[in-house]
């Protein structure tokens, strides 16, 4: 299966080629529905788990020990997800509810996928969350829940008119003054009614089971959709603190404590089912077996997006492939006054980061390709990406671009989709943040 929907246009050199096809990698060991069919069985009622981290080992459960299995998927991709799964369950779920940005091919009448909207919530989110909480409500201790929780959910998962409205401002102020998403979740867990624990504390005294796809830095399980099924370190303490930082007023916003009492988390378990390390994987094994000596830098990887790969570009050595993945930041409030703000998102950002570095002095990005791109295919746009490298530059200039423009009023989007070189996919994988790699021919 190819995820790339433009390599045509995109493949102009042998370089491309092979940077293309790691990008391929990347999307191949994320893919929601392989990835479930691979990994996920029941077979004489009991279902098996297999998780990527061999310390955790997998995890079974003998689905004849409860009178009702019911599926939750909270996140981008959990409609793929749900679906695959509710095809492994069969007639062992008695119910499930989705909430997604997209609705996908689904023929079980006992799963319903509902839309939502994703970076800023709206009242769909509100309605299709309140769905899920009435589904999981006044449930028995021999009652199942399996949720699908993957990046997103944040933004999905509403719980009330009151939520949306702060939710809304929150996500607004903090990402314009630049908070990452560890801030950003922190305070979302303290407005709401459903984040923080307190969807575990609904679906109580029921077992839970929760499968995380991360799109969080360091896969910390609790900020991964703010953590609805997890019980919450932070306090509202912590998320004052975090308004205080930025200089957010929070006018009209209450912050509330969330549940803390063990009871609630006693019979629930959440496991890492899938993170940036898997496509990090694939795409380094991929570039070993094209030739190139690979080195994964970080997968904890932080920073302002138009600066991103600027110290692995300039010390590439030749052979050498370089990866990273994690989340970066494009800090909007740098914007000049007289710049009106442009379309993008962090991944083509960095690339277009770095093509206004060697925009001067193209000759010294000869033989290196730089992309980053969206795990989910989808970088608040409809790009997953970009290119950046020496073919980059002269399309740029062909077509009479001005990069430090583009960059000064966060115009990716237009820039590479002008230039030609945007990554376009067409894929159903999970969402794990940000992939980076730079590569250097021989």
């Amino acid at each position: 299966m190819s995820y790339i929907i433009n390599t045509k246009e995109l493949a102009k050199t042998p370089l491309r080629k092979k940077a293309l096809a790691i990008v391929e990698a990347g999307y191949a060991a994320i893919d929601i529905k392989k990835s479930i069919k691979k990994r996920i069985t029941v077979q004489k009622g009991v279902l098996t788990v297999e998780l990527p981290d061999k310390k955790v080992g997998n995890i079974r459960i003998d689905l004849n020990d409860y009178k009702r299995v019911f599926l939750v998927g909270i996140g981008k991709g959990s409609a793929y997800a749900s679906v695959a799964l509710a095809g492994v369950l069969k007639d062992r779920m008695t119910r499930g509810i989705a909430i997604d940005v997209e609705t996908v091919a689904n023929k079980n009448t006992r799963l319903e996928l509902l839309v939502g909207t994703h970076p800023l919530p709206s009242p769909k989110n509100v309605k299709a969350t309140q769905k899920i909480i009435r589904m999981v409500s006044n449930l028995e201790a021999d009652d199942l829940v399996i949720v699908c929780m993957c990046g997103g959910g944040s933004a999905l998962a509403v719980a009330s008119d009151e939520e949306l409205q702060a939710s809304t401002t929150i996500f607004k102020e903090l990402t314009k003054a630049g908070a990452n998403i560890i801030e950003l979740n922190t305070v979302r867990k303290h407005v709401s009614d459903v984040k923080g624990g307190n969807l575990a504390k609904t679906i109580y005294p029921a077992t839970l089971l929760t499968l995380m796809a991360s799109d969080v830095i360091g896969n910390d399980m609790e900020m991964i959709a703010s953590g609805p099924t997890i019980c919450d370190t932070t306090t509202v303490a912590h998320a004052a603190a975090v308004l205080k930082k930025y200089g957010v007023s929070g006018g009209g916003i209450t912050l509330k404590e969330t549940p803390k009492e063990e009871k609630y988390f006693k019979n629930t378990k959440n496991v890492l089912f899938v993170s940036n390390n898997d496509a990090v994987q694939a795409m380094a094994e991929t570039a070993k077996k094209l030739g190139f000596k690979s080195k994964i830098k970080s997968v904890t990887f932080e920073g302002e997006a138009k600066e991103a790969l600027f110290p692995i570009v300039r010390t590439i050595k030749k052979g050498e492939a370089i990866f990273m993945a994690g989340e970066t930041t494009v800090t909007l409030k740098d914007i000049a006054a007289d710049k009106k703000l442009g379309k993008g998102g962090r991944n083509l950002e960095v690339a277009l980061g770095v093509v206004h570095a060697y925009a001067e002095k193209p000759e010294k990005l000869a033989g290196i390709i730089a992309i980053s791109y969206a795990s989910d295919g989808h970088d608040n746009s409809i790009a997953a990406g970009g290119i950046a490298d020496t073919y980059t530059l002269k399309a740029a200039r062909t077509a009479k671009q001005d990069v430090g423009n583009a960059l000064a009023s966060h115009a990716s989007l237009d820039f590479f989709k002008k230039n030609g070189n945007m990554i376009s996919v067409k894929t159903e994988s999970f969402n794990v943040a940000d992939l980076m790699l730079v590569i250097r021919e021989n």
